[in-house]
C-alpha cells in the first residue's frame, strides 16, 4: 500500500501544470511562454508590482533594437489601482494619451512616446485575476 502510495503520489506531482519558460526564435522574431523578464522595449513603471508574465513577443531590427513588441500578464493587483498606476505614469509627460476607451470588463489606452513609438494597453478583468496586454511599436529607423 505504501509503495501505490509514493508512486501515485509521483505522477500526480508529474502531471501539475509546468510554467517553465519556454524560448522559440525565427531570425528577427523571439516569441517566449512563461517569460521571468519582460522584453525591454516596455516601460517598466507600467507593469502591476506582482506580475506574473503569460506570454511575450519581440521583433528586432537588429540585436539591440526592438521594432515591435507583445507582453501579456496577469495580476491580482486590483482593477482600480492598475489604472491609477497607468494614468499617474502617463501624466508624468514622456508618454502623451491618445486614446481611453473604457467598459465595464476593459479598459484600452493608446498612448504616443517620443521617437515616434506607440503603446497600446488593455486591461481586462478575468475572475479574481486582471490580465493586461502591452503592445509596442517604433514607427522610426532610430
Amino acid at each position: 500500500m505504501l509503495r501505490f502510495l509514493i508512486l501515485s503520489s509521483l505522477i500526480l506531482w508529474q502531471c501539475s501544470p509546468n510554467r517553465q519558460t519556454e524560448i522559440y526564435r525565427f531570425d528577427q522574431i523571439i516569441v517566449t511562454k512563461f517569460p521571468t523578464n519582460p522584453p525591454p522595449a516596455f516601460p517598466q513603471s507600467f507593469f502591476p508590482e506582482k506580475a506574473n508574465f503569460l506570454q511575450s513577443s519581440e521583433f528586432k531590427t537588429s540585436h539591440i533594437h526592438t521594432k515591435e513588441a507583445f507582453l501579456h500578464l496577469e495580476t491580482t493587483e486590483s482593477w482600480e489601482e492598475i489604472q491609477r498606476r497607468i494614468d499617474l505614469r502617463v501624466n508624468q509627460g514622456d508618454w502623451k494619451l491618445i486614446e481611453k476607451n473604457s467598459s465595464e470588463s476593459e479598459v484600452s489606452y493608446l498612448l504616443e512616446g517620443f521617437i515616434k513609438k506607440s503603446l497600446s494597453i488593455y486591461l481586462t478583468k478575468n475572475g479574481e485575476n486582471n490580465q493586461l496586454r502591452f503592445y509596442f511599436k517604433k514607427h522610426s529607423t532610430y
